[in-house]
């Protein structure tokens, strides 16, 4: 099992690569032998992460991209295609959220959340299928999160993007397993990433009603999300197909 969790420098890309999960995830790659794509909005805070990878001897290209834009994404496709002219996996982990009932959600600020949280995976999806499907044992993860799945106060937008990525994934993995290409959703549960952490320093979020639902009785560290991510695109999840992944310490569960 330890040899298929190995990349031997098959290319994998990650979006929202510069911090929380997506860091994490980058960083679980390339100790796994990963040819990683660093792939964010920040060219300096991509070099940072790019650095930080370099120290340990790994593979890595940071790309500054709004995948929530298309010309954007075909960008970045025209990269990898021009480089190596396919990928193993690509990891669709870029997102935002924001907390505000619906009553008081404005028509722009639905479509921008829309946009980072779904459109940018259909984009991605839809650019690098045919570069996913030049490498063996291909592979796409959908970062969700457990919001697909359940309710949470005041935040109506995210809900529906990310029940609409795990909605998207699962047809997808209809349409492409016949051609050996994986395609899973990935639901975390309360982690404890810096946009969150900004969320409970400011006072707009409590952290104790939120544990309580938790069985664990504590927040997920990112690099616990990353972990999961890697091992799912990895070729030791060959027979994981069009599931959403809840890896939330059983707050699902409660």
């Amino acid at each position: 099992m330890l040899q298929k969790l190995r990349f031997n420098d098959d290319v994998v890309l990650v979006t929202g690569a510069a911090g929380g999960i997506g860091r994490a995830t980058a960083e679980a790659l390339a100790e796994l032998g990963a040819t990683t794509v660093l792939v964010g909005r920040t060219q300096a805070k991509l070099d940072e992460v790019k650095a930080a990878l370099d120290k340990t001897g790994a593979k890595s290209e940071a790309f500054a991209a709004d995948v929530s834009k298309e010309a954007d994404v075909a960008r970045l496709r025209d990269f990898v295609k021009q480089r190596w002219g396919r990928a193993k996996a690509v990891v669709n982990n870029a997102g935002d959220n924001f907390i505000s009932p619906i009553a008081d959600l404005s028509t722009q600020k639905w479509h921008e959340l829309i946009a980072v949280d779904l459109d940018s995976i259909f984009y991605m999806c839809r650019a690098f299928i045919p570069l996913l499907l030049e490498t063996k044992n291909p592979s796409i993860l959908n970062v969700a999160s457990t919001f697909a799945h359940i309710g949470n106060p005041h935040m109506p937008v995210y809900c529906a993007a990310k029940g609409g990525v795990v909605s998207l994934t699962r047809q997808l993995a209809v349409d492409y397993g016949e051609k050996g290409l994986r395609v899973n959703s990935l639901c975390p549960g309360p982690t404890l990433s810096p946009r969150v952490k900004g969320y409970f320093d400011s006072g707009k979020a409590d952290p104790k009603p939120i544990l309580q639902k938790v069985m664990l009785r504590r927040f997920a560290q990112c690099q616990e999300i990353g972990d999961v991510a890697a091992f799912l695109v990895s070729d030791a999840a060959s027979y994981v197909h069009g599931a959403s992944i809840v890896v939330d310490g059983g707050q699902t569960i409660n």
